[in-house]
């Protein structure tokens, strides 16, 4: 045999050893060098865990308190707006009349959501505007958009009242 037939079964002899090698013994050092590694990932998630839980507690205090400081409870903020409007009519002698279904208005441009609500309520003069100052001050339901004060007689009883439309507006 040639000297240069000896190296070409040399070098293949060498890289077929290689080959055997990485197959029985590095690819499974590789797979568990990575398996090692993804543990130790979720050692690290595992033991910040706790710390993520304790800011996530804070947080929640945090806006607990700025919800109780806006008077702001529950998820609804309709049914939030209806209780409040009960609770005011029975402390200050109003009645509400009506209480239209939300509109709700996306802007495309923008992405922001508009939400309208549009109720009716009757008393007296100085009753409604405690209402809404109320509403406008001490809760954060939205920006009053709209107040349109009427006053009716019932024809039958000969009766003025004095009605007062309140659109009420909230960006989301």
């Amino acid at each position: 045999m040639e000297q240069r037939t000896k190296n070409i079964i040399l070098v293949v002899g060498l890289l077929c050893l290689l080959y055997i090698a990485y197959l029985f013994g590095f690819s499974k050092t590789f797979a568990i060098c990575d398996q090692v590694n993804q543990l130790e990932a979720e050692k690290e998630k595992y033991l910040s865990a706790p710390l993520q839980l304790a800011t996530l507690t804070k947080k929640e205090q945090q806006l607990n308190t700025i919800l109780a400081k806006n008077n702001v409870e529950g998820s609804s903020l309709q049914h939030n707006l209806l209780k409040t409007l009960h609770t005011l009519s029975d402390t200050l002698q109003i009645k509400i009349i009506n209480f239209e279904e939300p509109h709700s208005y996306l802007n495309e441009v923008t992405k922001e959501s508009t939400t309208t609500y549009d109720f009716v309520l009757q008393g007296d003069y100085k009753g409604l505007l405690t209402a809404l100052y109320t509403l406008e001050q001490q809760y954060s339901f939205g920006n009053l958009t709209k107040v349109h004060f009427e006053k009716k007689k019932n024809f039958r009883t000969r009766a003025t009242y004095l009605q007062c439309r309140i659109l009420l507006q909230r960006l989301n």
